[in-house]
C-alpha cells in the first residue's frame, strides 16, 4: 500500500505521514512510498489512539460469548463496523477478513482489552472437532463398523466406486458430475457391513476433505492411474499424515490406464511419503476398475483387515454420543443433520444438545431413507428435530430433560444483541454485495471460502452481507432490495410464496453446480469494475503565432518539440504552468497542406475543437486516453 491510499484512509495529509515516518527513524519516504504491513500497523497504532474506545459501545453490551466466530459475527456482536474491527485485529497482527473465523483466544485477548464483558462457551467441546475426535477414540466391549472416508482429486472416480458397492447410480446424477457435499452410506460387502463417507474432490471442498479424514477411523485413498497424483490428492495425504489416519490407496480406473502407470503412480505416492507396502513401506495399494469391478473384492478384504487391526469398540448401554457429518433445512422437517454415534443407541424422542442447538429426535432415516426407530454407533443416520442448524463436526449428545433446560437457559441469559443485517450502502459504485444461500452448512462454508479468495483476488471489491442456509425467501428479497446486493443461490432456490413477491429490482441467481457460481460471479466482479482511463502522451508543441481563418476560425501555429501531434488526438494548453484549457485536434496542416501527423521538428498549424483563446508562448500537450477495467 503506497503512503498517499493510506494517507487517505487515515484522513491524514500525505506529507505529514511522511514527515511522521522519516523522523521515526523508520527509512526514507515520499508520498509515491510502498509502506509494509509493520508500517501500516505502525502508523495505524499511531493515528488511531482512540478506534479502541470508539469501536464499539462496550458499556451497552450485553456479555458476548466466547467461541469460534467470524469477523462479520463478531462485529455484529459488538454493534460496530466490519473494518473497525479488522483494523483492531490487525493491530493485533491478526489478518481476516470478513468471512474468515477468528479463533476463540484471540477474540477473548481482543474483549478483554475493549473492556467487553465475556463469558465461556455454552458447551466447552461443542464446536471442537479434536474433542468429538478424542471421545470417539473411547472404548468398550463391544465391536463397531468401522467409518471409512473416501477421499481424493475430483474425477478419479470415488463415487462411482461407491457406487458399484451400493449398486447405485449416484454419479450420474450428480450434478455437473461432481460430488458437492459429504455423503455416508453403510454397505453390505462380502467383508460384512462398512460405513464409507464420500467426500467432494473439487478444490472448494477443502474443508469437507479435511473433516472426513479427521472424523473417519480408516482413509481410502483414490488415485486415478490415469492421471496419478493431483493436487486434492496432495492436500488429502499431508491430512492423512497429519492426522496420523490409517490409510488404504485404490489405484482407479484399471480399465482404461496402461500397465506401466502402476509403478509410475506408485513412484509419485512414495515422493509424498505414501510408501506402497510392496515396496517396503505400509501403505496397502490395491489396482482396482470400479466400473468392472475388478480388484473391489480385494480392495475391500484389505480395507476390512487394516479395520480389524484398529480393533475399534464401542458401548451401546452409555448415552449416545457422535458428531454431525452435514447440516441442513429439509422441507417439512425443518432443521436436520446427517449423525454418526460413536457410542451408544439413538432413539425416536430422545432429547440432545449438539453445539449450541438442542432437540428432541422426531425422525431418524437411515442413508436410503428407510424410518428407523433406534440406531446403533457407527451407523449414518438422518436425524430431524433441531432447534437451529447444529454445524459440520459439532458434538452430538443424548440429554435430559433437566440438561437441556439448562442449556437452553444459558443460550438465552448469554445471547448477545444483534444490529441486524450490515448494510452494503455507502461503498462505492466497484463495491459487489452479494447474499448467498446454499443447500447444507458445508456447501455455505465452501462457497464463502471460495469468495473470500475471490475477494482478495479483487481487492476487496466483494462482500458477502448475509449467508444462510435453505431457500430463498422474503427477507432476502427485501434486504437485496434494500442494499442493491445480487442473491446467489447454489442448490436453493426462490420459496414459492416469496417467488411471487419478487421485486423486479432485485437480480437472484441460483446454480446447481459450484465452479458455475463462482466463474459467475468472477464476470459480474469484471463488469462492475469501475473504469480507469489512462493517459498517454504523443507529443508537445508551443505556439509561435495566431491566425484567424474565415473558413477555419482561430488556428495556432506551432513547433513540434517532442513526439508528435495527431488529428483526432487531444490537447492540454499550459500558459505559465497552469492549465487553460482542453480539446481535440480538428485540423492539422503543414505548409497550406492537411495532414493526420506532424513530428518533432516541425511547424504546423492546428485548430482545435473545445478551445479557441491562443496566446504565443502557450505550450501544448498532445495525448491519447485509453478506458480500461
Amino acid at each position: 500500500m503506497q503512503v498517499k491510499i493510506i494517507s487517505k484512509q487515515l484522513k491524514v495529509p500525505a506529507k505529514d505521514i511522511v514527515a511522521f515516518l522519516n523522523s521515526s527513524g523508520k527509512g526514507s519516504f515520499d508520498e509515491g512510498s510502498y509502506l509494509s504491513e509493520e508500517i501500516i500497523v505502525f502508523l495505524r497504532r499511531h493515528y488511531e489512539k482512540n478506534s479502541s474506545d470508539a469501536l464499539c459501545g462496550s458499556s451497552g453490551l450485553e456479555p458476548v460469548l466466547v467461541e469460534d466466530m467470524s469477523v462479520g459475527d463478531l462485529a455484529n456482536r459488538l454493534q460496530c463496523s466490519v473494518n473497525n474491527l479488522i483494523v483492531e485485529l490487525l493491530k493485533r497482527g491478526i489478518v481476516a477478513a470478513k468471512n474468515q473465523v477468528v479463533k476463540k483466544e484471540s477474540i477473548a485477548a481482543l474483549l478483554s482489552d475493549l473492556g467487553v464483558a465475556t463469558v465461556g462457551e455454552v458447551q466447552d467441546d461443542s464446536s471442537s472437532l479434536e474433542r468429538v475426535v478424542e471421545k470417539k477414540a473411547s472404548g468398550g466391549s463391544q465391536r463397531r463398523l468401522p467409518v471409512i472416508s473416501v477421499v481424493g482429486h475430483v474425477d478419479h472416480g470415488k463415487t462411482t466406486l461407491l457406487d458399484f458397492l451400493r449398486r447405485s447410480k449416484v454419479a450420474d446424477k450428480e450434478k455437473g458430475g461432481i460430488t458437492q457435499n459429504v455423503s455416508a452410506y453403510e454397505v453390505a460387502t462380502s467383508q460384512g457391513n462398512l460405513v464409507f463417507l464420500d467426500t467432494p474432490g473439487h478444490e472448494a471442498f477443502s474443508m469437507m476433505r479435511e473433516r472426513g479424514v479427521l472424523l473417519a477411523d480408516l482413509v481410502v485413498l483414490v488415485v486415478a492411474l490415469d492421471d496419478g497424483v493431483k493436487p486434492q490428492t496432495v492436500e488429502s495425504i499431508k491430512k492423512i499424515q497429519e492426522f496420523g489416519t490409517s490409510v488404504v490407496v485404490a489405484l482407479t480406473k484399471a480399465d482404461k490406464a496402461k500397465d506401466d502407470r502402476v509403478e509410475v503412480v506408485k513412484r509419485q505416492l512414495a515422493d509424498y511419503g505414501m510408501l506402497p507396502d510392496d515396496w517396503g513401506g505400509d501403505v496397502p495399494c490395491v489396482k482396482i476398475s470400479a466400473k468392472t469391478g475388478d480388484g473391489v473384492d480385494e480392495l475391500l478384504e484389505v480395507v476390512r483387515l487394516q479395520a480389524d487391526i484398529l480393533d475399534l469398540k464401542t458401548s451401546e448401554t452409555e448415552p449416545a454420543q457422535g458428531f454431525v457429518l452435514e447440516s441442513m433445512m429439509t422441507q417439512g422437517r425443518g432443521a436436520t443433520a446427517t449423525v454418526i454415534l460413536h457410542k451408544g443407541l439413538l432413539c425416536r424422542g430422545d432429547s440432545f444438545i449438539c453445539g449450541r442447538a438442542f432437540g428432541r429426535v422426531s425422525s431418524l432415516k437411515d442413508s436410503y431413507g428407510k424410518s428407523l426407530k433406534c440406531v446403533k454407533p457407527s451407523v449414518p443416520v438422518i436425524v430431524s428435530g433441531f432447534s437451529e442448524l447444529p454445524e459440520a463436526g459439532d458434538l452430538f449428545e443424548f440429554a435430559t430433560s433437566a440438561q437441556v433446560k439448562k442449556h437452553k437457559s444459558g443460550l438465552k441469559k448469554h445471547q448477545p444483541s444483534f444490529v441486524g443485517k450490515q448494510s452494503a450502502m455507502g461503498e462505492g459504485k466497484s463495491m459487489t454485495t452479494l447474499i448467498v444461500k446454499a443447500g447444507t452448512h458445508l456447501s455455505k462454508e465452501a462457497l464463502l471460502s471460495s469468495l473470500n479468495k475471490l475477494a482478495d483476488k479483487y481487492d476487496g471489491k466483494l462482500k458477502v452481507i448475509a449467508a444462510e442456509i435453505g431457500d430463498i425467501n422474503d427477507g432476502n428479497l427485501e434486504l437485496a432490495a434494500t442494499t442493491g446486493a445480487v442473491i446467489y443461490g447454489l442448490n436453493a432456490k426462490v420459496d414459492k410464496s416469496a417467488l411471487s413477491k419478487k421485486p423486479k429490482s432485485v437480480d437472484v441467481r441460483t446454480f446447481d453446480i459450484i465452479y458455475k457460481l463462482l466463474e459467475d460471479v468472477e464476470e459480474l466482479l469484471e463488469s462492475n469494475k469501475e473504469a480507469v482511463v489512462v493517459e498517454t502522451q504523443i507529443g508537445t508543441a508551443r505556439v509561435k503565432a495566431i491566425f484567424n481563418i474565415k473558413s477555419v476560425g482561430i488556428v495556432a501555429g506551432a513547433a513540434v518539440e517532442s513526439g508528435a501531434l495527431q488529428k483526432g488526438a487531444l490537447v492540454r494548453v499550459l500558459r505559465s504552468g497552469e492549465v487553460i484549457g482542453k480539446g481535440v485536434i480538428k485540423t492539422l496542416q503543414k505548409e497550406r497542406s492537411a495532414v493526420s501527423s506532424i513530428s518533432a521538428g516541425s511547424d504546423c498549424a492546428f485548430s482545435v475543437d473545445g478551445f479557441s483563446k491562443w496566446a504565443i508562448g502557450d505550450e501544448i500537450y498532445c495525448y491519447m486516453e485509453t478506458v480500461t477495467k
